[in-house]
């Protein structure tokens, strides 16, 4: 399987570990953190190549700062297909404490430039687009390149959300992937209960043939089937959704999924967890029901 993912709002994801939560105007000094190259379609493409597929990773990187993610691609087995411009990748950041977490997302800051250096698709069985889009870029982003895709005869997988996942699924993508919020962008409400999911799921074939709903620590939603998820340590949801979708377009197995996703909440950052773990968690990942 050939896959390109694209990733036009990439981040450097750190997470930063804390032995307690900090009260107003403290100073914390024994914090620990890992800095790991990130966004949501590079961890996609990063369990992807893990898992053996032939991938490439393309969008727009800041110059300042793009040696990071080259070489996590070269040691990943990543085909490097991104645009370089002046400036430098945003970073995102996770604390974790023993009493909690949070996160602090940036906006990417590209100046767009036109789509053309993205939307050449040839080769390529599979494009896979993922996160939101730079700041000030055309709402339309994703159905443009969504067309361009399917044209060339790619099975064509959009996760995004806001404007951008309104405007992609005019391009009736293949595969979507919304979490329950971000339903209600598309059918007017947010499932709650399981005959919503199911509903849910029929209005969002208007769209695409198969959507996939992920609805947090409870599990998944595979094209109006739920697989709950394992109980895991969670240490950082940063990949987790990407990892699932990762493993999904690899397998096509909603259980390998969920226990991919699951598994990833154990790592920092997008940090691809060991496959013993999302095998040993497949087994313990309860029963598919509709």
């Amino acid at each position: 399987m050939r896959c390109l993912c694209l990733c036009l709002a990439p981040a450097i994801d750190v997470t930063v570990r804390m032995g307690v939560w900090p009260t107003d105007g403290a100073i914390i000094k024994d914090a620990a953190d890992t800095a790991i190259p990130g966004g949501k379609a590079i961890n996609v493409a990063r369990w992807l190549a893990k898992r053996g597929a032939q991938v490439a990773c393309g969008g727009v990187l800041g110059e300042d700062n793009a040696a990071l993610f080259a070489r996590e691609m070269q040691q990943c087995g990543i085909a490097d297909r991104f645009v370089r411009v002046a400036g430098a990748t945003r970073v995102n950041e996770m604390f974790v404490t023993p009493q909690g977490a949070f996160k602090v997302n940036r906006s990417a800051q590209f100046p767009f430039g036109g789509l053309e250096p993205f939307g050449d698709f040839t080769g390529f069985d599979m494009v896979i687009m993922s996160g939101s889009l730079p700041k000030g870029w055309p709402e339309d982003t994703y159905r443009v390149l969504a067309l361009a895709a399917k044209k060339v005869g790619a099975t064509v997988v959009l996760d995004t959300s806001g404007a951008a996942l309104v405007e992609g699924v005019k391009a009736h993508p293949d595969v979507i992937k919304p979490n329950a919020d971000e339903c209600a962008e598309l059918v007017g409400f947010t499932p709650r209960t399981p005959d919503e999911f199911v509903r849910a799921t029929e209005l969002l074939r208007n769209w695409s043939a198969y959507p996939i709903i992920s609805d947090g620590a409870s599990g998944c939603w595979f094209n109006g089937t739920f697989v709950p998820a394992p109980k895991v340590e969670v240490l950082d949801t940063t990949a987790a959704g990407d990892t699932l979708l990762a493993e999904w377009c690899f397998s096509r197995n909603p259980r390998l999924a969920v226990a991919a996703g699951s598994a990833a909440c154990t790592m920092p950052g997008g940090t691809p967890p060991a496959w013993e773990l999302v095998d040993e968690l497949s087994r313990s990942v309860g029963g598919e029901r509709m």
